[in-house]
């Protein structure tokens, strides 16, 4: 992981306060912005939407569009993502929304990724209940798109990696082969948490963000956002945004810029510990399969991908039945049954694979458990799954 960015993340909640700054950003939140000079204040419209400016308290005039933290958020998380604007949301899921809304309407057509998690395959399903075409392709298909492109096609929609079995789509070849195109290219950049891959900087037009996920969750937070170098996406999306109400909490936003800070040594002390489990848990009886990039991925091939890290999720695929798994998950005391990641504690439930296109091409017939591994000691975790899986 680049330590260019671990300062970063760690000067993310600097707020300014006159000549002095600081050190994280407090929550303003305010409805209602007043002045005492008619001149002072921005008229309500477009231009004033949708100006960008690094100035955190320059053409305020409704806390309900903007405040000055929810701005702070918005820059840090430009920057992170390398790109120049950004719509935070109230969730990923919001964020998926809000692209889908600005960007497409009945009649168009849009690939998306068959790797998506399954809450966003639900929403796919809610659009195409509104008269969009939505079409899955494989990553292995992706570098094949140009052929499936038709002159309704406005999206391309990726998660990258795809959820559950992290199959990664080259997103830099992808938009070479597509730049005498139009689409546009959204990439969900979750699970590179602003740090191992940089989908703008390799060709897409916006990364998408689950904040919910390793930006914030060790604050218990639900955020989303949409980050594009591109000036005319952003008005669209902003424009939209305030259209439909969406609204964020300056004490979120607060929050969420609180957990940036540390989002660096998180980072990197989970990677340590996603070694160590692994290769424990590849000589544990009653697992077949263990799933993450850098089993699956040689390191150069990674490193040809623009990938530079790596997250602390895997799924592991079992060699026993449901009813067996539960008894061995029941032993389980560090390690927590339950939803979600991001946060301090490590994280394991079932998911459900046999459907999906990606168990089709990865040979996966048998119950899978995903697992987050969070903060605690690296012995710790792997003693636990011992003491379930082989005591």
């Amino acid at each position: 992981m680049d330590k260019v960015a671990h300062s970063m993340f760690a000067h993310a909640g600097l707020f300014p306060t006159g000549e002095v700054y600081c050190t994280s950003t407090p929550a303003m939140e305010s409805t209602t912005y007043i002045t005492q000079r008619f001149q002072r204040l921005p008229l309500v419209n477009q231009a004033s939407l949708t100006g960008v400016t690094e100035g955190l308290f320059d053409g305020l005039y409704y806390g309900g569009v903007d405040t000055p933290t929810t701005r702070q958020l918005a820059l840090q998380l430009a920057a992170m993502e390398k790109g120049k604007f950004t719509v935070i949301t109230p969730s990923g899921q919001f964020a998926i929304n809000l692209l889908f809304t600005t960007l497409v309407r009945a009649g168009d057509h849009v690939l998306v990724g068959d790797t998506s998690i399954y809450s966003t395959q639900w929403l796919f399903q809610h659009f195409i209940n509104t008269g969009i075409d939505i079409e899955t392709f494989s990553p292995n298909d992706a570098k094949h798109l140009k052929t499936r492109l038709t002159q309704k096609t406005k999206l391309i929609f990726i998660e990258n990696p795809g959820a559950i079995t992290f199959e990664i789509t080259d997103i830099a070849s992808l938009a070479e082969s597509l730049k005498d195109h139009p689409v546009i290219i959204a990439v969900d950049n979750t699970w590179a948490a602003s740090s191992f891959h940089h989908p703008l900087s390799l060709g897409a037009d916006i990364s998408l963000l689950s904040m919910s996920k390793s930006h914030a969750a060790i604050e218990g937070i639900s955020l989303g956002a949409l980050a594009t170098n591109r000036k005319d996406i952003h008005s669209q999306l902003k424009t939209t945004s305030a259209l439909i109400g969406n609204h964020v909490s300056s004490y979120a936003c607060a929050a969420a810029l609180r957990a940036i800070t540390t989002l660096g040594a998180r980072l990197d002390t989970q990677m340590s510990t996603t070694r160590k489990v692994l290769r424990a848990l590849t000589s544990m009886p009653l697992i077949r399969k263990v799933i993450h990039p850098i089993i699956d991925y040689p390191e150069c091939s990674l490193t040809a991908l623009h990938i530079s890290g790596f997250n602390s999720i895997l799924t592991i695929e079992l060699t026993c039945t449901r009813e067996d798994a539960i008894v061995k998950l029941n032993k389980l005391r560090l390690i927590k049954i339950g939803y979600g990641w991001g946060g301090s504690v490590s994280i394991i439930n079932f998911v459900e694979m046999r459907q999906s296109p990606s168990a089709n091409r990865l040979g996966i017939t048998g119950e899978c458990l995903r697992i987050y591994l969070g903060l605690e000691g690296a012995d710790d975790l792997i003693g636990d799954l011992q003491k379930a899986f082989i005591e």
